[in-house]
């Protein structure tokens, strides 16, 4: 791994801190890199060896990382922890499975409950009913925001000051997402999908088409996205602009629970509501 991630390269822009170098050792572990030892580390990252123990040391003993033959060290339960904390904890994991059931034979595909932090976006939770489909956007697997219509319908309820940013940092991935060569062309894109509601895609698989809308937890500030996934054989025109106004739907309405949630209500399932027939 030769280079760092968006989201390390965003914590190095943030301060060369010690709690910040130990995230980004966190993100060196990928599927593609799964194992690193002290030397590894110390070489990738420039630090003293009794830096890299220390480190490894507080990670390990937090169980975010564990030990491996080799003198490696891999990721570790912790995160499985904090998986199930997740899970059971999560408002949108409350609200979003009951409406998902209520699309299943509307859809007639998949679904999808995306989330995003920094430059990654990640499916969250997924509903397949299709079993012809085969989905590259798997839980828990990262892509670019510019990539996808669950990620780009959340980078285009950013705010003006934080799609700013991006086309000042970002410019060369924007353009190569054609998303618009410059600002001005950037922020027309954007505006447009906001105008819309609804996003609909192919460039990730080319075989599916995703229609996706945005959850909001406050209003105006966007959480993530609901994408309804079918075979591309089987989306016509007028069929995405219906599925497109079934996700702005549910996501309108998951969005009001979101945002009536407080802390300590223990219900927080969303209620049951009429869908219209599938096409």
């Amino acid at each position: 791994m030769d280079q760092l991630s968006p989201a390390e390269t965003g914590r190095t822009a943030q301060g060369d801190t010690s709690i910040t170098r130990v995230l980004g050792i966190l993100d060196l572990f990928t599927p593609d890199t799964p194992v690193w030892t002290v030397d590894m580390l110390v070489e990738h990252l420039s630090l003293g060896r009794a830096t890299i123990y220390r480190y490894i040391r507080a990670l390990c003993d937090a169980g975010f990382l564990v030990p491996v033959a080799g003198a490696g060290y891999v990721l570790g339960p912790r995160f499985i922890e904090f998986d199930r904390s997740i899970r059971l904890a999560d408002p949108l994991l409350h609200i979003v499975p009951p409406v998902m059931a209520e699309l299943r034979e509307v859809v007639n595909g998949a679904q999808l409950l995306c989330g995003f932090y920094g430059l990654r976006v990640l499916t969250v939770l997924q509903d397949k009913t299709d079993p012809n489909i085969t989905m590259s956007m798997e839980r828990g697997r990262p892509f670019s925001l510019f990539l996808g219509c669950p990620s780009r319908v959340i980078l285009a309820h950013l705010s003006t000051y934080q799609l700013r940013n991006l086309a000042l940092n970002q410019q060369k991935e924007i353009a190569a997402a054609g998303l618009g060569e410059n600002w001005a062309e950037f922020r027309d894109t954007m505006r447009a999908i906001r105008k819309t509601g609804y996003l609909v895609a192919s460039d990730i698989d080319k075989d599916l088409v995703g229609i996706a809308a945005p959850i909001f937890h406050a209003p105006g500030a966007v959480a993530a996205s609901l994408c309804l996934v079918r075979l591309k054989e089987n989306v016509t025109p007028e069929d995405a602009a219906f599925l497109g106004g079934v996700a702005v739907e549910a996501c309108q309405r998951i969005s009001a629970e979101l945002q009536a949630f407080r802390p300590g209500n223990a219900d927080t399932a969303a209620p049951a509501f009429p869908i219209s027939r599938a096409r």
